[in-house]
C-alpha cells in the first residue's frame, strides 16, 4: 500500500525527518550537528495524526518509506534508499561473492532463462546452458516471474539444495524437460570477465570494480608479460563504476611510487581524503590505453583520469559519463540501507569531471560556462566537466531501429538457442552464411517479429551476422565466446591494435593518436560543411 505524497506529508515534514534521520540514525557521526528535538516533535506529530485520523487507514512502515524517498527526492539521483534485495545485491555487486548456483538470468518468453553460466561453479558442472529455461523452482511454476523473484529463490545458503526443471529447446522445435538438484555454493563472480592476447597486445576487459578486481589485474598482467606484450589495452566500455579504493588498486598498478591518483572534498573536512600510489606491483615497461564510452562511469573514471593526467595512459572512445561523486553506503536496521553522496572526486589535475543531472537523467548544463582548462604532467590540455574527454574520440555509427529492435527483443539470443539445438555438430568454424541467413529470416516471421523488407540494407546485414555469431558462439562457449565472436569485428579494438603496430612508444602514441583526432576534426568539418551546402 503506497502513500500519495500529495497528502499530508507536507514538504517541511519532509524536512523535519531529515533532521530525525540524522539523529536517530547517524548520530555518532553527527560531528558538531545539533538536532533541534522541536523539530522532530513537530514530525512526530503530523506522522501521529496521519495514522490516527487520515480517512484511509495507512501502515507506518509504508509511510516512513515514503517520508525517506520524499527526502531523497531532493538530493541527487545517486543518494537512495535500498531496500533487502537492493542492498543484497549491491553488496554483491562490491565482494563479488553470495551463495547460489553460478548462472546469469534473465527473462525471455515468459520465463526466467539462462544467458550463461558461470565456469566451476555448481550449475555449470550439473550442464546447465545459455538458453535453457527455468520453468520450475521446488515444483513451483515460474511462469510469469520476474529475474528477482527467480534469484531470490536460486540463492540461499551454501551447502543447501535446490530442485529446479529446465526446459531445454531441442532440434524440431521440441523442448526436453529436466529435473536437476544442485548444491549451492559460495559463488565469485568475476570483475574481469575476458582477457586475451591479440597481435601481442594485452586485452583485458573489466566489467565492474569490485574487492578483488586489481589483484586480479595483476595476476593477469604478469602472465601477459611473461608472454612478451608489447601494450596492454583495458576495456572499461561500459563499466558503471563500484568501489573506490578498486579504482584506486587499478591505477596503482601503472603508477610509480607517490603520484596523486584521486582526491575526494566532503563538506566535513576530516571526510576529504587524497589517495596516492605505493610504487608496488607496478607495471610500467609498456602503454597502457583505456577504451571508455558515455556508459564507462565513477571508478572508470578515476583510473581514466589518473592514467590520462599523468600521460602514462591513452584514453581511447567516447567521453565518459561524467559520475564525479561518491557515495556512502549506511545501515539502516537489520537488512536496508541509505546510499548517500558524501563527496566528491577530482582527478590528479584538479578536475571535477561530474555533470549534474537531475532525477530523470537530464544534464543540467550551463551553456555561459565554458569548459575549464587542465594541465597533464607532460603540459597537454584536458578539460574539466562533462566526463573524461578521450585522447582520441572515436565517433561510432548509432544504431538503426531495425538493430535496435532486434536486441531489443532478443532476437540474435533466442535464434542462437535454436541454431544450435538444430545445427549440434556447429563450432569454432561457424561463420553466417547465406543458408544462416535464410534460416534466420524464416525465424523472424515465426516469431513474428515486424519489419520493412528495405531495412535489409548492407549495413544491417553486417550487423545481423556479427550478432548471431555473437550468439552462437556464446551459446557454445558462453560470455568468453561471446567475445571471441565480437572482438575481431570491433572497430576501436582494431584501431588501438594498428596505433600498437605503427607507434609502440607511448610518446609516438600520443602523436599518432593526436593526429588521427585533428583528421577526423577536419573530416567532421568536411561532412557539415557539405549538408550545410544541401540545406
Amino acid at each position: 500500500m503506497r502513500l500519495d505524497k500529495r497528502f499530508a506529508i507536507s514538504t517541511l515534514a519532509v524536512i523535519l525527518l531529515v533532521a530525525a534521520a540524522f539523529y536517530v540514525i547517524a548520530g555518532e557521526q553527527r560531528r558538531g550537528r545539533e538536532t533541534s528535538l522541536e523539530e522532530i516533535d513537530r514530525f512526530n506529530e503530523v506522522l501521529t495524526r496521519v495514522l490516527d485520523f487520515y480517512v484511509d487507514e495507512k501502515e507506518l512502515g509504508d509511510v516512513v518509506d515514503d517520508a525517506i524517498r520524499g527526502i531523497l527526492e531532493e538530493l541527487d539521483p545517486h543518494s537512495v534508499y535500498l531496500d533487502k534485495r537492493q542492498y543484497e545485491n549491491l553488496m554483491i555487486d562490491t565482494k563479488g561473492a553470495f551463495g547460489g548456483l553460478g548462472i546469469t538470468i534473465t527473462v525471455r518468453d515468459g520465463f526466467p532463462t539462462v544467458i550463461s553460466p558461470i565456469e566451476d561453479t555448481p550449475a555449470y558442472r550439473v550442464g546447465i546452458q545459455a538458453g535453457d529455461r527455468i520453468v520450475e523452482i521446488e515444483g513451483e511454476s515460474t511462469e510469469g516471474w520476474s529475474s528477482d523473484e527467480a534469484v531470490g529463490k536460486l540463492r540461499g545458503e551454501p551447502g543447501t539444495q535446490v530442485n529446479i526443471t529446465l526446459g531445454r529447446e531441442a532440434a524440431g522445435n521440441e523442448i526436453d524437460s529436466l529435473a536437476v538438484t544442485i548444491t549451492r555454493e559460495i559463488i565469485t563472480v568475476p570483475s574481469i570477465t575476458y582477457y586475451e592476447i591479440i597481435d601481442s597486445v594485452g586485452y583485458v576487459r573489466i566489467a565492474r570494480f569490485a574487492e578483488n578486481t586489481a589483484r586480479d589485474l595483476d595476476a593477469i598482467l604478469d602472465g601477459m608479460e611473461k608472454e612478451g606484450i608489447k601494450g596492454v589495452m583495458i576495456d572499461l566500455r561500459s563499466n558503471p563504476g563500484g568501489l573506490l579504493t578498486a579504482a584506486f588498486h587499478v591505477s596503482d598498478l601503472f603508477l610509480d611510487k607517490g603520484k596523486m591518483i584521486v582526491y575526494t572534498e566532503s563538506r566535513l573536512p576530516d571526510d576529504s581524503r587524497k589517495f596516492y600510489s605505493n610504487g608496488k606491483n607496478v607495471h610500467n615497461d609498456y602503454p597502457v590505453v583505456v577504451l571508455v564510452n558515455g556508459a564507462s562511469a565513477s571508478a572508470s573514471e578515476i583510473v581514466s583520469g589518473a592514467l590520462q593526467d599523468w600521460d602514462r595512459g591513452i584514453i581511447v572512445g567516447q567521453a565518459t559519463f561524467g559520475k564525479g561523486s561518491v557515495q556512502t553506503v549506511f545501515k539502516i536496521g537489520k537488512d536496508s540501507a541509505l546510499k548517500l553522496t558524501t563527496q566528491k572526486y577530482f582527478t590528479p589535475s584538479g578536475r571535477s569531471i561530474h555533470k549534474d543531472i537531475d532525477r530523470e537523467g537530464n544534464e543540467i548544463v550551463d551553456e555561459e560556462e565554458p569548459a575549464k582548462e587542465y594541465y597533464t604532467a607532460g603540459g597537454r590540455i584536458v578539460y574539466g566537466g562533462g566526463g573524461i574527454t578521450p585522447d582520441w574520440v572515436m565517433e561510432l555509427p548509432e544504431w538503426t531501429g531495425f538493430q535496435r529492435a532486434l536486441e531489443i527483443k532478443s532476437i540474435f539470443f533466442s535464434f542462437g538457442v535454436h541454431y544450435t539445438a538444430e545445427h549440434q555438430q556447429v563450432g569454432e568454424d561457424f561463420t553466417v552464411t547465406d543458408d544462416v541467413m535464410k534460416e534466420f529470416r524464416d525465424f523472424l516471421d515465426v516469431k513474428e517479429f515486424e519489419y520493412e523488407e528495405d531495412s535489409w540494407t548492407e549495413e544491417n546485414i553486417e550487423y545481423v551476422k556479427l550478432g548471431i555469431r555473437r550468439e552462437v558462439f556464446r551459446k557454445l562457449y558462453g560470455t568468453n565466446g561471446a567475445y571471441m565472436a565480437t572482438l575481431p569485428e570491433d572497430d576501436e579494438v582494431n584501431a588501438v591494435l594498428a596505433m600498437f603496430a605503427e607507434a609502440t612508444p607511448l610518446n609516438e602514441m600520443f602523436a599518432y593518436a593526436a593526429q588521427k583526432q585533428e583528421l577526423a576534426k577536419a573530416e567532421q568539418a568536411q561532412a557539415e560543411a557539405a549538408k550545410t551546402e544541401v540545406d
